[in-house]
């Protein structure tokens, strides 16, 4: 993932796109010479990098090091180290969810990558006798017109959850009684915004939308859903 990926959609320079490079080359140099040293090696001048830091959305130059430092540089060089990978959201919604999962009729939809998790999920699902299907379609309204099945629950894996397929789901579901469960890597999507209840998996590389760049994202959805069915297992036995 590189700075040019991130700020595509603003028109750049060569002497801007040379200082968001030196930034991402070593953000720690930049934060200990200041800005006017860094100004100077990239044959520019320190206003002219404050300007770039408010053209970007920034409040200052620091910001815009410090964001480029935790969001492409850190991420880039470590991003397998993580523990806590998994948070639910609100924490509240976990045990009815476990509650009542027996008993439903669940529909799975994941698309591109996230569609490997989904896929994953349902064999598992399929295994422990869960009744589910799984949905490759990206659109709910034409599958809810072919299909005569009804669903309580739908769960919809998105590591941005804001792409197109995850709207356009989240939008056929407006108004109907089903329970949205997700997996994403941003709480303050609007799929997760929109879910009943949503796991929230760790990801290090929120800005790499092509999914280039080493990331356990996808490992660690597999990791939170083999955790929820341990939780599932043992609230079961409790049960019984």
């Amino acid at each position: 993932m590189d700075v040019e990926n991130i700020f595509r959609d603003v028109k750049l320079s060569k002497t801007e796109m040379t200082v968001l490079r030196f930034i991402q080359n070593d953000p720690e140099q930049c934060i200990r010479q200041g800005v006017r040293a860094v100004a100077e090696q990239c044959y520019s001048n320190p206003s002219s990098l404050v300007r770039l830091a408010k053209k970007l959305k920034f409040s200052g130059w620091l910001e815009l090091v410090y964001f480029i430092k935790f969001n492409i540089t850190m991420p880039k060089l470590d991003v397998t180290n993580d523990i806590d990978y998994m948070s639910v959201q609100p924490e509240e919604a976990l045990t009815p969810l476990l509650t009542s999962l027996a008993q439903q009729r669940v529909l799975i939809h994941g698309s591109g990558f996230s569609q490997l998790i989904a896929q994953y999920i349902y064999n598992k699902f399929l295994v422990t006798g869960v009744n589910a299907s799984l949905a490759l379609w990206p659109d709910y309204e034409i599958l809810e017109q072919k299909n005569a099945a009804c669903f309580d629950s739908i769960w919809i894996i998105s590591k941005s959850g804001r792409s197109s397929s995850a709207l356009n789901w989240v939008k056929a579901l407006e108004g109907k009684e089903i329970n949205l469960v997700c997996f994403t890597g941003d709480y303050q999507s609007p799929l997760a915004q929109a879910a009943d209840t949503a796991f929230i998996i760790h990801d290090p590389q929120k800005f790499d939308d092509d999914i280039y760049w080493s990331n356990p994202f996808f490992g660690y959805c597999i990791l939170g859903f083999e955790r929820l069915l341990k939780m599932w297992f043992t609230s079961l036995r409790s049960n019984s």
